[in-house]
C-alpha cells in the first residue's frame, strides 16, 4: 500500500470514528431530552392532580361544615360525623375528628406516648420508651449544660422532628393520632376519640378507655341520626376535618383544622386555623 493510500485509509477511519462518536453523543442527548420531557409530564400530572384534589376536598369540607351547623348529617362513623359528597366526577368522604379525642403531645404522659409509638409508630417497646422519654425531657426544657430549664411546647406536629429518634417516617405514622399547638390547649375528652386512639389509651390506661367507651355510648343514645350526638365535642372547640378524595387509582387526603367559632369579619360561623397540603394516603391504614 502506498503512503497516499495509507493516509486516505487513516482519514476514512478517523472520519468513521467521528461519525460514530457523534451518533452516540446525539443518542445520549436525545435520551436525556426524552427523560426530561417524561419527568416534566409526570410533574405536570402531579400538580394537576393535587390542584383538583385540593379544590374538591376544600369544597366538600365546606359543605360538611354547613351540614354540621344546620344539623343535616345523615350518619356517624362511630362517634364522628362522616359524609360522602359528589363534586363533579370525584367522590369525597369527609370526617370530623374532635381535636380533644387525639393524643396531646404537649401533655401526654410518657406511658401514653410509649403506647403511641409502639402501636401507631411500629417501634418495639424499648425504642418507643426511649422516644417518649426524649419527648418528655424536651417538653420540660432539659438541655445539657443548663441549670435553668424552661418548659417548651410543640407548636406544630412537625416539631416532633426536633426529638431524637423521630424521623419523617415515624412522624407520618403517628400524625393521624396526635394533636399539637392551639387545638391541644383544650385538653382531652376520650369519649370523642376514634377506636384506634382508644386502643392506644387502653394499653396504658385500660380503665380510662373503658370509661370513655361507656360515656360515648351514653352520648350516642342521647343523640339522633340527623346530626352530631348530644354533647359531642364536635359541637365546640377545634375539629380536624379530613377529606379523602379518590382520584384515578390513588386516595388523597386534604386536611384542615377548623374552629367552631367565627372569624372576625367573616360571614361563616366557623374559621379555618390551618390547611395541610393534599397528599397520597393508604386508606387501609
Amino acid at each position: 500500500m502506498s503512503s497516499v493510500d495509507f493516509r486516505r485509509s487513516r482519514h476514512r477511519g478517523m472520519a468513521l470514528a467521528i461519525v460514530v462518536w457523534f451518533i452516540a453523543g446525539m443518542s445520549v442527548l436525545v435520551a436525556g431530552i426524552v427523560s426530561h420531557v417524561r419527568m416534566d409530564t409526570r410533574m405536570t400530572q402531579l400538580h394537576v392532580a393535587r390542584a383538583k384534589v385540593a379544590a374538591a376536598g376544600d369544597g366538600a369540607m365546606q359543605l360538611m361544615m354547613a351540614d354540621v351547623i344546620n344539623g343535616r348529617l345523615s350518619h356517624q362513623d362511630g362517634f364522628m360525623p362522616r359524609e360522602v359528597y359528589e363534586l363533579g366526577s370525584l367522590a369525597v368522604t369527609v370526617t370530623l375528628v374532635p381535636s380533644t379525642g387525639l393524643v396531646d403531645i404537649n401533655t401526654a404522659s410518657a406511658g401514653l406516648l410509649t403506647s403511641l409509638f409502639k402501636l401507631a409508630g411500629g417501634l418495639d417497646v424499648t425504642q418507643a420508651k426511649t422516644v417518649a422519654d426524649n419527648m418528655v425531657k424536651w417538653r420540660s426544657g432539659v438541655s445539657a449544660g443548663s441549670d435553668r430549664n424552661k418548659p417548651r411546647r410543640f407548636v406544630a406536629l412537625e416539631d416532633l422532628l426536633r426529638i431524637e429518634g423521630v424521623n419523617r417516617s415515624l412522624l407520618d405514622s403517628v400524625r393521624d393520632y396526635v394533636v399539637a399547638g392551639e387545638p391541644s390547649r383544650r385538653g382531652s375528652t376520650w369519649s370523642g376519640a376514634a377506636d384506634a386512639v382508644l386502643d392506644i389509651l387502653r394499653e396504658s390506661y385500660p380503665q380510662q378507655a373503658e370509661s370513655a367507651l361507656r360515656q360515648r355510648q351514653r352520648l350516642m343514645e342521647a343523640g339522633n341520626t340527623s346530626g352530631s350526638p348530644a354533647g359531642s365535642p364536635v359541637g365546640s372547640g377545634i375539629v380536624r376535618v379530613d377529606a379523602i378524595v379518590r382520584y384515578g387509582d390513588q386516595s388523597w387526603l386534604r386536611r384542615r383544622w377548623v374552629s367552631m367559632s367565627p372569624e372576625t369579619g367573616s360571614s361563616l360561623p366557623w374559621s379555618t386555623r390551618r390547611t395541610e397540603a393534599a397528599r397520597v394516603v393508604d386508606i387501609q391504614k
